[in-house]
This record gives C-alpha cells, sequence and structure tokens, in this order.
C-alpha cells in the first residue's frame, strides 16, 4: 500500500513547490519525510524584511541557521535583503549590526547555487561584494548602486549576470556602468536603471549600443533621462519585450518616426503630472501615436501617476483602446483612477482583457461589478489601494467579492487589500469567493516590470 510517506522525496518535492510558505512550515512538521522534501523549497528563497530586522536578537536570523546547519546552503537560490537591523546604543552612530553582516556575509560566501541575490537597504550592499565573487551560478541582482570605484571594480567582475536592476547609483559608479555593460553583452537580457539622477543620455546610448539582443529595458524616474530620449536610442535594442519609460511636463518633441520594435509586448509609463493644466494627456496620446507603427502589438500596459487623485482623461483611454485595444490582455492603472464611462469601455472593447488592476471603490463595489460585465475573458482582478480619502478604508468582504464574481463569470482571482479570493462552485453551481491566502508585504519599487502574479 503506498501511502505519502512512501512517496519519492523528488515527487515531494515537486508537490511541496506549489504550497504556501506557511502552509509549508505546517507541512514540514507532519513526518520526517515531509520535512525533508519540504526543505528545498522552504530554504529556496530567504528574504529578509524590516520585521525580521527590528526583531533581531529575540528571533534567529535566517543566516545564523544556514550557518549552523550548512547542508541548507546548498538549497538556496534567492537571497533578499530588504533591511538590516542597527546597532542601538546611545554612544554609536547608528549603522548596521556588525554580526548580522558578519552572518550573512559567510552565508552568501558559502552557497554555491546562489542564482538571485537583491539588497536594496541603502549603503550596505558593498559589504557583500567580496562574498559574491565567483558565483558562477549568479544571474539576477538588483542593488542600491551607491559605491564607491573600488567597489564599482569588485562589482565589474561579474560577467555573466542575465539581469541587472540598479537603483540610486552614484555618479562614479554610473561613469563605469558601459565598460561594465560591455563586458555582460552576451549574457545580460534585462536592464532596469531607477531612480539614477546622475545618469545622462550620453552614457545611456554608451550602454545600449553594447546590448542588441537586450529584451527588457526599464529606465524610470532618472530626470535626465525622459521618454524622448529613451525612445529615441531604441534603434539599438531592436529585439526589446518590454519597455518602461518616464514622461516630463517639459519634453521634447517625439522623433518621427521612432525606430520598429516589432516584439515589445509590454509598456510601462511613469508620467509625471505637477503643473496645472498639465500638457501630460497630450503627451501621453503623442506617444500612443508615434509608437501605434512602432510597436503594433502590444499585450501588457501599465501606466502610474504622481499625485493619487487624479483622473486618467478619457481621451486617452479612448485612443489607447482604438490602438492597442484588440491585444490587451494585462492593463494597470495605479495611483490614479478612471470615469465609470472609461472602464466601461475598456471591458467592452478590449475582447482579450484577463489582467485588470485598478482601483475598485470598496463602499460601491456591487455598483462596480457591473461595469465589468462585458469582460468575458477577465480571470484576474487587482484592487490598487490609492489612500486618496482620509479615515479607516473599508475591506472588500465576503459579500462584495461574491457580488463582483457572479457578474464577472470568467473572474478567477480577486485581490483586494493583499487578501487573495479565489472562484469556487458551491453546490448550486454558482461561483463562491474562498479567501486563499494574504500576500506578503513588500515595497513596490517594480510596478512597471510586466505582471506575473496576483499582486
Amino acid at each position: 500500500m503506498v501511502s505519502a510517506d512512501n512517496l519519492n522525496l523528488d515527487v515531494l518535492e515537486l508537490i511541496f513547490a506549489y504550497i504556501s510558505a506557511p502552509d509549508l512550515t505546517s507541512v514540514s512538521l507532519v513526518s520526517r519525510s515531509f520535512l525533508a522534501g519540504a526543505v528545498p523549497t522552504l530554504y529556496r528563497t530567504i528574504v529578509y524584511r524590516l520585521r525580521e530586522a527590528k526583531a533581531y536578537g529575540s528571533i534567529m536570523s535566517p543566516f545564523v541557521v544556514l550557518l549552523t546547519h550548512k547542508g541548507l546552503l546548498k538549497h538556496v537560490r534567492t537571497i533578499d535583503i530588504q533591511a538590516v537591523p542597527k546597532t542601538n546604543h546611545p554612544k554609536i552612530r547608528i549603522q548596521p549590526h556588525s554580526i548580522f553582516m558578519r552572518d550573512c556575509r559567510k552565508a552568501i560566501e558559502l552557497c554555491p547555487s546562489l542564482h538571485t541575490f537583491r539588497c536594496t537597504e541603502a549603503n550596505v550592499f558593498p559589504a557583500f561584494l567580496k562574498a559574491l565573487q565567483d558565483k558562477p551560478n549568479l544571474q539576477s541582482i538588483r542593488i542600491h548602486g551607491n559605491l564607491t570605484t573600488k567597489q564599482t571594480d569588485l562589482l565589474m567582475n561579474m560577467t555573466s549576470l542575465s539581469e541587472v536592476m540598479l537603483e540610486y547609483s552614484s555618479w562614479n559608479f554610473v561613469s563605469a556602468l558601459p565598460r561594465w555593460i560591455q563586458s555582460l553583452q552576451n549574457t545580460l537580457t534585462t536592464l532596469v536603471l531607477y531612480r539614477m539622477d546622475d545618469l545622462k543620455e550620453n552614457t545611456l546610448e554608451a550602454v545600449l549600443k553594447e546590448l542588441p539582443e537586450l529584451s527588457g529595458l526599464h529606465v524610470v524616474h532618472c530626470p535626465h533621462v525622459d521618454h524622448v530620449a529613451v525612445l529615441g536610442l531604441l534603434v539599438h535594442t531592436p529585439e526589446l519585450e518590454s519597455l518602461s519609460i518616464t514622461t516630463l511636463e517639459k519634453s521634447r518633441c517625439l522623433a518621427n518616426p521612432l525606430p520598429d520594435l516589432p516584439f515589445l509586448r509590454h509598456l510601462a509609463v511613469d508620467a509625471r503630472y505637477h503643473m496645472s493644466p498639465s500638457p501630460t494627456p497630450t503627451i501621453l496620446v503623442t506617444l500612443l501615436e508615434h509608437l501605434k507603427i512602432a510597436a503594433p502589438q502590444i499585450s501588457s500596459f501599465t501606466i502610474k501617476l504622481s499625485e493619487r487623485k487624479i483622473t486618467i482623461v478619457p481621451s486617452f483611454i479612448n485612443r489607447l483602446i482604438e490602438v492597442y485595444g484588440v491585444y490587451l490582455k494585462k492593463l494597470a492603472f495605479l495611483d490614479c483612477s478612471l470615469e465609470n464611462d472609461s472602464i466601461k469601455k475598456i471591458c467592452k472593447e478590449c475582447p482579450q482583457l484577463e489582467r485588470l488592476a485598478i482601483s475598485i471603490p470598496i463602499r460601491e463595489a456591487y455598483s462596480f461589478g457591473d461595469l465589468l460585465i462585458s469582460a468575458k475573458h477577465l480571470h484576474t482582478l487587482v484592487d490598487v489601494d490609492t489612500h486618496t480619502q482620509h479615515g479607516v478604508r473599508p475591506v472588500l468582504n465576503f459579500e462584495a467579492a461574491q457580488s463582483l464574481m457572479q457578474k464577472v463569470p470568467s473572474l478567477r482571482t480577486l485581490v483586494s487589500d493583499r487578501r487573495v479570493w479565489v472562484t469556487e462552485l458551491d453546490e448550486y453551481m454558482e461561483p463562491t469567493p474562498r479567501l486563499e491566502r494574504r500576500l506578503q508585504l513588500r515595497p513596490r519599487a517594480s510596478w512597471f516590470l510586466p505582471p506575473n502574479g496576483p499582486s
């Protein structure tokens, strides 16, 4: 007789890969065979957040666990350090806790199969540079790039990366960027440059000339490189599949025509909106006019405004639908709102729409569902919290979620207030929501990347 304990360890690992981390922790306590099957998934990704950093000293660091049980190191593929514990002494300047940094550095150095490393805490990444040397499996990094010249030289020893995400980089690192990218030209497929105040157009051009096979380019919130500069340089990257740009209110006119981008499928726009009246709506419509020939089949579109109380004008929505309506599968409207008629038109005239991220008016959730009735293939709806009103924000309850799922029969996943509702059929074969899980708190610095999950 076959029991769960008798299953092959490889089979258990495949099964447990589909279980969420909190549930997997409980599963690992069932038996020794379950523990052995769960360990590779439990330690595949190590995430250290602000919550853990504040509790340092009262709970054991995951890096201490790895050093104590060195057999676990071989399972680690991703390390994501979002915060570090700080010293708490009245006579010592606040700085990263030395013992934590030592343990973390040793653990990183001993991970033989590290694939992804992220460290977004300011002025922390340099401490791990030497530990990251000689990592042949390292493919992806996301770092706070405030580095000295010597630290930059160490980083340039990494020459086999496929994904590089750089944030808040120092001027000396920016000046060395073209030389580093040249050594990555055979492997790099995705490049993210975020909030880099010293990035200039000539530096970006020198970088892109080395990357003719780049598939993902995201230049966001870099004040000296607007959408006009980026689009003009795309002649060097004809194989782009995803693109993120920032539109500024004082930009030059777009060149006509734009370089051909036949493979572009995802576009994210960070729209600056400060002046009154603002030229941004006209800039956005003009952008679509230029892109409709250069990139005719965009299927994923994300826009984020800098002022959360702004409503996107219907003229832009109308033009977006006219140009890309038949192709659009994923839409996201962040830190902004849409008129009801615009939402209704999107659902009616985007026949392939599968995922929509938008601010859901919780108090009017029942009538909001009427706007979505025409979306026959919508399977994921994400509520984007804009916090435009003071006071306690109402939470999407079971009855409201059920109403939305009954009005949109194709809806399978509903995300609101970090809660994930999924559709099930009740005893009368009617769709009913089930609260599946609660998403982890994560920074939204990468909102512009192509959406892959429910968050």
